[in-house]
């Protein structure tokens, strides 16, 4: 079981045209290789009924009490948990597990590629819980790990991939709702030639410059927090699969229309013009929830220390995560730095400064960082958090719940042995 685990997890990558070396398990983006991190993902006011100061009562409970204020996250992809044997109970255990460790708030992942993990009138039921795109499972996952997890003194972070349309080579065939590429196969994203993203053993993105997109997007998010008491919505895959893309038509002619001097965009650049493409989907999914929003950003915004050959969100995906904060978009991101902190401080990718970067730019909201366990082992884990810690971050997410798992004891006793309490919000 073990082994037929971790193959399915390894076979999620980066669309190969993204041009970074293969994802994180489950998540999007490329762990040590380069500053190509990106996921892992790559989800208050909700009654969790928790009394140790974690969940997230009426609002009381965040930040309340006189411990520790830290987020304590980890993600849990649908990769770890979806199966056509999954039930309630094993999902009941595994949140049990994950509060015993000390965390206190869970990233769980409920869509994928424009399916769905939870009852949606929008997207089909994902493949995994069936066998069957579109099937029902008989059970909802979400509604179990909401209740499981504020049983355990928990958040409950929905998290949704954006971009992801679809995953394989060949196209969605639904036994109940469609699949929006039955209808919108022209949503997908296309390079600098206006050939679209061909179907392949990874993802197919759908473009962010097409307005019915970004308000998929947005109703996905809307149906989730109005049906589920979640503690918040969590976004993965918040960017353009690369610089190449999209040149779809509906882009180009849309970018001609914005940015003409009677255009709600005037004088933009393409580059700047698709940045905010991407920053419409996080300004629509926030304005259309009433719970915290956040993002798993890359790791490296700018390369601001003359590294060289690094991936960078705002340059090489058009994802200004600075922008995120200080325009008030979202509660905080979550900077996926897989990286360890180096010997020398400042050398190629380290964890430390790259935290440093991030809670320099958070404009008064959060920051917590992503540390990617499954690359770069658990001692190295403990390390990024007492450094996150140090730097002023708001708290740190894990990557993933599998990679972690084998030292829950030692987290409790070690770095999360004193209870902590979700940082409160203020501005919300």
């Amino acid at each position: 079981m073990l082994a037929s685990l971790l193959l399915l997890l390894a076979c999620t990558s980066s669309s190969p045209s993204d041009g970074t070396r293969n994802a994180p398990p489950g998540g999007d983006g490329g762990g040590s290789d380069d500053g190509g991190a990106d996921g892992g993902s790559d989800d208050g006011g909700s009654d969790g009924g928790s009394t140790d100061g974690t969940g997230t009562d009426g609002g009381d409970s965040d930040g309340g009490g006189d411990g520790p204020q830290e987020l304590r996250g980890v993600w849990l992809t649908r990769f770890e948990w979806a199966s056509s044997s999954a039930t309630p109970d094993a999902l009941s255990a595994t949140m049990g597990d994950i509060a015993d460790a000390g965390f206190n708030a869970v990233f769980f992942q409920v869509r994928g590629n424009f399916d769905a993990y939870y009852d949606s009138s929008l997207e089909p039921w994902a493949s995994s819980l069936s066998g069957t795109l579109g099937q029902d499972p008989g059970w909802d996952p979400l509604a179990a790990a909401v209740q499981a997890a504020h049983d355990n003194g928990l958040q409950l972070h929905a998290y949704i991939n954006v971009a992801p349309f679809w995953r394989g080579t060949s196209p969605p065939d639904s036994a109940g709702i469609a699949h929006a590429w039955s209808s919108h196969g022209d949503w997908v994203v296309a390079d600098g030639s206006g050939t679209p993203m061909a179907l392949n053993d990874s993802y197919v993105y759908a473009s962010p410059g097409i307005p019915d997109v970004r308000a998929r997007h947005a109703a996905v998010a809307a149906d989730i927090a109005s049906r589920y008491d979640v503690d918040g919505i969590h976004l993965d895959y918040i960017r353009y699969p690369g610089s190449q893309y999209s040149h779809d038509a509906v882009s180009e002619a849309r970018f001609v229309q914005d940015t003409a001097s009677t255009g709600e965009l005037p004088g933009l650049s393409w580059g700047d013009w698709q940045r905010e493409m991407i920053k419409d989907i996080v300004r629509r999914v926030s304005a259309s929830v009433d719970v915290p929003v956040t993002a798993a950003v890359w790791g490296v915004h700018t390369d601001e220390w003359g590294w060289g050959g690094v991936s960078e969100g705002d340059g090489d995906y058009y994802q200004d995560s600075r922008a995120f904060l200080s325009e008030g978009l979202l509660d905080a991101n979550i900077p996926m730095a897989y990286w360890p902190v180096t010997d020398v401080e400042g050398e190629r990718l380290d964890f430390r400064v790259l935290t440093r970067d991030h809670v320099l730019h958070r404009s008064g909201r959060h920051v917590y960082m992503g540390i990617g366990t499954y690359d770069i082992g658990f001692e190295e884990t403990v390390r990024c958090i007492e450094a996150a810690r140090s730097e002023g971050a708001d708290g740190v997410v894990v990557f993933s719940w599998t990679y972690i798992a084998d030292h829950a004891a030692e987290l409790r006793a070690g770095v999360f042995a004193e209870d902590a309490a979700v940082p409160a919000m203020d501005w919300r």
